[in-house]
C-alpha cells in the first residue's frame, strides 16, 4: 500500500505535527506513506522540514502547495501533480488541509486514485460553497469527532457510510508520567505540594483568560496553595495576561513560561495538578488536552466545541458550563481531594493509551485505506464483468 500525503502549508502549526505524526505511525505498519509539503527560501528557519527530517521521514518538496487558494500556483501545481502520480504508483492520496485537497482533486479523478481527506475542525467543515465540490470527489473523509460527522452529513449531505470518526492522536511515550523530564516546577520556583493549573494556549482575546484568571484569584481567596502556568505567547499577551494577573494581585501565582518546546514542554505539563482548555483554536482538535491527559492529568474544559468528547465528565476530569464561576468549582473539586485528582489523572492516561495514542490511530487509518482499496477493487471487477 502506498499513499501521498498532502500538506499545504510549511508553518508548523495547527494540523501540521499530527499530519507528520500519522506518516511516520503508518511507516511503522508497513505502509509506504510519503509527505509532500511547501519548501521555504534558502536560509528560513524551517521548523517542519527538520523535524520531518528528524523522524526519518524526507519530504516531498516538489510543489508550490500555498496554504491559501491561488488560482496561478493552484493550475501548476495540478499540472505536476498529475505528472508525479502517473509515474510514482500511488494507490491513495491523502489530503489534510483545504487548499491541497483543491489541488489534488483533479489529478486523483484523472488517474482514478481515490481521495482521503481528514478534517482537523472539531465541529465540522466550514464554507460550504468552497468545501461541497471537493468532498464530492473524496472517497473518505476522516472526522476528529462526532458533532463534526453529524456537521457535514446535514451541511453537505455527504454519505455516512463513507465517514468515520477518527480521534486526534497523541505521542503517549513522550508524554508518559513515568519518564525523567525537566522539572517544569523547579524551573518556575513552585513547591512539590502546591496545586498548579497549566493552561496552553496563545494569548489571544477570544480564548477567555478573563475567566481563567479571575477563577485562580478565588481559588486563592479560598486558601488554596494554588499556582497557574500560562504556556504560550501572543500578540495580545500584555493587554490579556501580565495586566489583568497585576490588577488582581496575582503576580507571586501566576507564571510566565512562554512559548515552551521538546522535552521542556513535557516538563511543563508534568508541572501540572490539571489542565485547562477554554476555547479551542487554530487546531479544532485540542491536542493539548490529549497531551495533557496521556501525562496523567485530569482536563478542566469548557462545553465548547468538541472538548466534551475528549473528557467524560466527573472521570477523567470535568467538563463545565464555560462561566468563571463554572470553573472555580471544577478547580476547587479537584484541589480539595487529592485522592480523587489522582484517579482522574489515572483514568485521564487510560483515556489516552486505549484511544489516542499514535498506533490506534495509524491502525485505524490502515484499515480504511483498505477498504477504501477493497470497495475501489469490487467495482473495478464488476464494471470488468459488465464488459
Amino acid at each position: 500500500m502506498k499513499v501521498l500525503h498532502l500538506f499545504s502549508n510549511a508553518k508548523y502549526t495547527g494540523p501540521a505535527e499530527p499530519a507528520l505524526n500519522l506518516v511516520v505511525s503508518l511507516r511503522k505498519l508497513g505502509v509506504e506513506a510519503d509527505l509532500a509539503f511547501p519548501n521555504l527560501p534558502a536560509g528560513t528557519q524551517h521548523t517542519l522540514l527538520e523535524t520531518a527530517r528528524d523522524r526519518g521521514v524526507e519530504p516531498i518538496l516538489a510543489f508550490r502547495l500555498n496554504k491559501h487558494r491561488n488560482p496561478v500556483a493552484n493550475f501548476f501545481d495540478s499540472q505536476a501533480l498529475t505528472r508525479y502520480l502517473k509515474t510514482s504508483s500511488y494507490d491513495l492520496v491523502h489530503c489534510h488541509l483545504e487548499n491541497d485537497h483543491r489541488i489534488a482533486a483533479g489529478p486523483a479523478r484523472r488517474l482514478g486514485i481515490p481521495l482521503i481527506r481528514s478534517n482537523y475542525d472539531g465541529t465540522g467543515l466550514q464554507k460550504p460553497a468552497r468545501q461541497g465540490p471537493l468532498l464530492n470527489r473524496t472517497a473518505r473523509l476522516l472526522e476528529p469527532s462526532h458533532i463534526a460527522l453529524e456537521h457535514d452529513t446535514e451541511t453537505y449531505g455527504y454519505p455516512r457510510e463513507s465517514m468515520q470518526v477518527v480521534p486526534g492522536s497523541v505521542d503517549v511515550e513522550r508524554f508518559d508520567p513515568s519518564r525523567e523530564v525537566p522539572d517544569g516546577r523547579r524551573w518556575l520556583g513552585i513547591g512539590p505540594q502546591a496545586f498548579v493549573v497549566g493552561i496552553v494556549a496563545r494569548m489571544q482575546l477570544h480564548r477567555r483568560y478573563e475567566d481563567f484568571f479571575h477563577a485562580i484569584r478565588r481559588l486563592v481567596d479560598a486558601g488554596c496553595d494554588a499556582h497557574a502556568i500560562v504556556v504560550g505567547r501572543g500578540t495580545n499577551q500584555a493587554r490579556v495576561g501580565w495586566q489583568p494577573v497585576e490588577t488582581l494581585g496575582l503576580s507571586d501565582r501566576v507564571h510566565f513560561p512562554g512559548y515552551v518546546a521538546g522535552e521542556n514542554y513535557v516538563g511543563m505539563v508534568k508541572a501540572f495538578s490539571t489542565k485547562v482548555f477554554l476555547v479551542p483554536g487554530s487546531d479544532g482538535t485540542c491536542r493539548a488536552v490529549r497531551e495533557a491527559m496521556a501525562m496523567g492529568k485530569p482536563a478542566v474544559v469548557a462545553d465548547r466545541g468538541m472538548l466534551s468528547e475528549i473528557v467524560d465528565d466527573r472521570v477523567n476530569g470535568f467538563v463545565f458550563d464555560g462561566s468563571a464561576n463554572g470553573l472555580f468549582e471544577a478547580l476547587h473539586a479537584l484541589q480539595a481531594d487529592r485522592q480523587r485528582l489522582v484517579e482522574m489523572g489515572r483514568a485521564a492516561r487510560t483515556k489516552a493509551v486505549e484511544q489516542f495514542s499514535l498506533e490506534v490511530q495509524a491502525r485505524t487509518v490502515r484499515q480504511l485505506y483498505s477498504e477504501v482499496l477493497d470497495s475501489r477493487a469490487a467495482t473495478q471487477d464488476v464494471g470488468n464483468a459488465n464488459g
